[in-house]
């Protein structure tokens, strides 16, 4: 086809809206109307709640579960933390690649927050699906920013160079409120030992000198070890969480119990008020009413009252309804 044969058309570009026969027909000096977009403006889902921001002293187990930052106070406050992670894969010797407690100053602890991610560990139960009476369900696992995890063994030496959890790697942690907020021990038992050791801090400038005078100016890190058998002043830290999750999880947990307490007073016993209460609760209904097993004897409801199973007969009659999401 020539050029001259072809249909002239106006230049356009993508993403301009069109204009309309009714946009046209408006006035030369007015602009077109722009469209009003239908979509629907949605918050986030992840938004973080209002008041929690920063780090805030753990209150419980399940606030350690996620990001935590581990502090010591003795004369001047400490936080643990590994070597970056370029000068870990450099080193060779074990000792230098072991986790320290870093000089803050006189920083207050409720202040105090991480300032680079060597300084958080991501800690998680050992067994997730373990019962409350089991050991292991109060058993965490501390993992760096490398990948390796918190370890000790018998002879008290505290490393971070494993890449998996065993053992060595479950500690135990013991809350110690009459310490302070958020106050916390680390218990360990290492196989071979026939009692717990405690993870403890040295803060001295020697293995065996005390002069935390000394440590202060040579702003050394303190070692940290697991030795101690009984919980003292070198055996407590201090373990906050980011309040964001903190947050969540209590509202979450709100939430679960609300579920809980709303299901045990939903059974008042009338059996037509309950079968409509249910329905409510539990139906996929359409059109905005629920539906109840209208038309369907109630003699099979009482007689499952009667016999101790009320709660299963009003799913038996939910599930002739086909518009329960649980029961089909």
């Amino acid at each position: 086809m020539e050029y001259r044969e072809a249909r002239s058309k106006k230049l356009s570009f993508k993403g301009e809206a069109k204009c309309t026969k009714r946009d046209a027909s408006s006035s030369d000096n007015s602009a077109p109307a722009k469209r009003k977009s239908k979509k629907r403006h949605r918050e986030p889902k992840d938004e973080v709640p209002h008041g929690a921001v920063g780090w805030v002293p753990i209150e419980s187990l399940d606030d350690l579960e996620g990001p935590i930052a581990l502090y010591h106070r003795d004369e001047q406050l400490y936080i643990l933390a590994t070597p970056p992670k370029d000068e870990t894969r450099a080193q060779v010797d074990m000792d230098e690649q072991a986790p320290a407690l870093h000089a803050l100053g006189n920083t207050s602890l409720m202040e105090s927050e991480p300032q680079s991610a060597e300084q958080v560990f991501a800690a998680r139960r050992s067994v997730p699906m373990a019962g409350s009476s089991d050991a292991e369900a109060a058993m965490f696992s501390l993992k760096s920013l490398v990948g390796t995890y918190l370890s000790a063994d018998r002879h008290g030496r505290v490393s971070c160079a494993s890449a998996a959890i065993g053992a060595l790697e479950m500690w135990t942690p013991v809350l110690l409120p009459d310490r302070g907020d958020g106050a916390v021990a680390f218990t360990i038992h290492p196989p071979g030992l026939s009692e717990d050791r405690f993870l403890s801090a040295d803060t001295s400038n020697t293995a065996t000198g005390s002069s935390h005078v000394a440590l202060a100016k040579s702003a050394q890190p303190a070692r940290l070890h697991a030795s101690g058998t009984s919980i003292g002043y070198s055996q407590v830290f201090f373990a906050k969480c980011q309040a964001a999750i903190k947050q969540k999880r209590k509202q979450a947990t709100a939430e679960t119990a609300a579920d809980r307490d709303l299901g045990a007073v939903l059974l008042s016993g009338n059996l037509t008020a309950d079968e409509a209460i249910q329905a409510k609760r539990f139906q996929s209904f359409q059109g905005g009413r629920p539906r109840p097993a209208v038309g369907h004897s109630m003699s099979g409801l009482s007689s499952a009252k009667q016999a101790g199973k009320y709660s299963e007969g009003l799913l038996d009659r939910r599930e002739k309804t086909k518009s329960d999401r649980y029961c089909k």
